[in-house]
């Protein structure tokens, strides 16, 4: 078995890292944004419950982000197709 090359290796924890740290900073602006959005509007019109609105939906885009970072959805794309043409070049195969 060989030994992994140093640069190589560093070059993957350095990926890592930064893969983490864009999670990180992008969940963290989603839900600080809708926050301020909603602390913004409840003083505005001295309420008290659409922080707690915003909030969730601040939730949701950062899970909706961490997703698209993550590779598991990606907007704009079509499904999979499933069946005897899943090649999507809309040609039917022939015999």
């Amino acid at each position: 078995m060989r030994k992994r090359d140093d640069k190589k290796n560093r070059r993957e924890i350095i990926h890592s890292l930064a893969m983490l740290l864009q999670i990180g900073l992008s969940m963290l602006i989603c839900m600080g944004m809708s926050m301020a959005i909603g602390y913004y509007i409840d003083r505005l019109f001295k309420t008290k419950y659409w922080i707690i609105i915003m909030m969730v939906v601040g939730i949701l885009a950062a899970m909706r982000s961490l997703l698209v970072l993550t590779g598991r959805y990606k907007p704009g794309e079509p499904e999979q197709k499933t069946g005897e043409n899943a090649h999507g070049d809309g040609e039917e195969e022939s015999d």
